[in-house]
């Protein structure tokens, strides 16, 4: 990702979660990494790439 792409994400991102009514956007917002990552990879089947998505999920906890 280049550096407009990531200003581009993270503006966005930041609307989204500003004001009332978040929970819905935020759980919108992951239905579409989700989707994003059904159609990209090819893992064997949607429980696998469920797990690796939590895992991804945990460990940007960490770089906090």
């Amino acid at each position: 990702m280049n550096r407009l792409e990531q200003w581009f994400l993270e503006r966005t991102i930041r609307k989204q979660v500003r004001s009332g009514g978040h929970a819905a956007r935020i759980t919108a917002l992951y239905q579409m990494i989700n989707t994003a990552c059904e159609q990209e990879f090819t893992e064997d089947n949607i429980p696998t790439l469920n797990d690796s998505l939590v895992v991804w999920f945990l460990d940007s906890l960490k770089k906090v």
